[in-house]
């Protein structure tokens, strides 16, 4: 018990110690919804990137490999504040588990991404990574 107690001391110590940076961490304060949708895009499209004020929303198509072990998944999400600039990254993943098999097929499926940033946002850059190997980008550039 008393390790724990030790542990509780650290942790309320070092808190205000690192609240300061939190805005520096990758993801930390980033609104960010993803949800898998009816795919509108052909695989070989680029990400479709919209922004509205502080509101950006990307759609676009993905290809995994294997509809039982397969999907699409949201892996990078931050805001680079030095550059006020969006990254996105959306991959084909394997979610399968080590009891059972997966199918030997390709599946395509439809994502959308809903991100909130602050208004100061120059730069978009999206990129989706398929199972084939293959990578499509949008970047869209908001300082013209």
């Amino acid at each position: 018990m008393k390790r724990r107690t030790a542990l509780e001391g650290i942790g309320i110590a070092l808190a205000p110690s690192i609240a300061g940076c939190l805005d520096r961490v990758p993801g930390i304060g980033l609104d960010t919804e993803f949800e898998e949708v009816k795919a509108e895009l052909r695989v070989e499209d680029p990400p479709d990137v919209t922004v509205d004020g502080d509101t950006v929303i990307v759609r676009g198509t993905v290809q995994y490999g294997s509809s039982s072990c397969g999907t699409v998944e949201l892996a990078h999400a931050a805001y680079e504040d030095s550059q006020d600039r969006l990254d996105l990254l959306i991959v084909a993943a394997d979610d399968s588990n080590w009891l059972g098999g997966c199918t030997d097929d390709l599946v395509e499926t439809g994502y959308r991404v809903e991100t909130t940033t602050n208004d100061d946002l120059r730069r978009v850059a999206v990129t989706e990574h398929h199972v084939s190997g293959a990578a499509y980008s949008t970047i869209v550039d908001l300082t013209n």
